[in-house]
């Protein structure tokens, strides 16, 4: 008598905007008999990057984490499929580091992601942070320019990190984060996002020299830009609470403070902004 093969009714989480544009359910089809594992391994996201993990709910039941680092991690019993349809589910606990996600669920944790990625986050703050320190160690290019790093430090900062992708100082009390964040410069002031992305890399570093220049300029009871004609070509409007610009030139900030230093910045070398600050 032939054997029914068993169906799977596949979905699984959204992972960024855009994504759930085009419903993600599908149909799978297995042997009957089939093990739980291979059953998921078959069915896995098609969204396959080191580093991310998924939770797979089968029938309602939290039965395995998969990621493509180490396949499935059963944390049920594996078993044969012998009745059907099966419902699968991955859910999406972001990079979550996959065995420590394991273990804690096979230690009792509720597959709850909110508390789970609060729970990891000092652990995978102390791993990005030394993968920086062994990039500083080992690989010659730096994210910033040298007249970028001695403009910073002529105006007081101190670097405490300088790797190909990242650069932290601080400056009177306050952390600074520069970020290549693909094509864009991104800074980070304090906790938070970022309170700039930029492009391109010139101009990001243009930039950051003018705030914190005029950080400066205020500390000394100056005006915290010079009066000085903006170059043409930097079209920034508001837009959703932001001071944007987009085309070649990529600028996103925060504030009317922050546009002023793009202002400044703009179609301007670093030479010819510290020349204005400090006038």
């Amino acid at each position: 008598m032939l054997r029914r093969p068993i169906e799977l009714r596949v979905d699984r989480d959204s992972v960024a905007m855009g994504d759930d544009v085009v419903s993600h359910a599908r149909s799978v089809t297995v042997p009957r008999g089939t093990l739980l594992s291979a059953a998921l391994e078959q069915s896995s996201p098609e969204i396959r990057f080191q580093g991310w993990s998924w939770v797979a709910v089968v029938d309602r039941e939290v039965a395995a984490v998969w990621s493509v680092d180490h396949g499935v991690q059963l944390l049920v019993e594996d078993r044969k499929l012998t009745r059907g349809p099966v419902d699968i589910h991955f859910r999406y606990f972001v990079q979550i580091n996959p065995v420590w996600l394991h273990r804690r669920l096979a230690e009792g944790a509720r597959a709850n992601r909110q508390e789970l990625e609060a729970e990891y986050a000092p652990i995978a703050r102390e791993k990005h942070r030394a993968e920086l320190r062994r990039r500083e160690r080992e690989i010659d290019e730096r994210l910033l320019s040298p007249e970028c790093i001695e403009a910073l430090r002529h105006y007081g900062a101190e670097i405490t990190l300088h790797a190909d992708i990242a650069c932290d100082f601080i400056h009177e009390g306050e952390t600074w984060a520069v970020r290549r964040a693909d094509t864009m410069f991104q800074v980070f002031r304090g906790p938070g996002g970022p309170i700039a992305s930029i492009r391109p890399h010139d101009l990001g570093e243009a930039w950051l020299v003018a705030m914190i220049g005029s950080v400066v300029r205020v500390g000394t009871g100056q005006a915290a830009f010079p009066d000085a004609v903006p170059l043409p070509g930097l079209k920034l409007t508001r837009s959703a609470g932001r001071w944007v610009a987009h085309g070649a030139t990529v600028v996103q900030v925060r504030s009317d403070h922050q546009a002023d230093a793009a202002r400044l910045a703009y179609g301007r070398s670093l030479t010819e902004v510290r020349a204005l600050l400090e006038a």
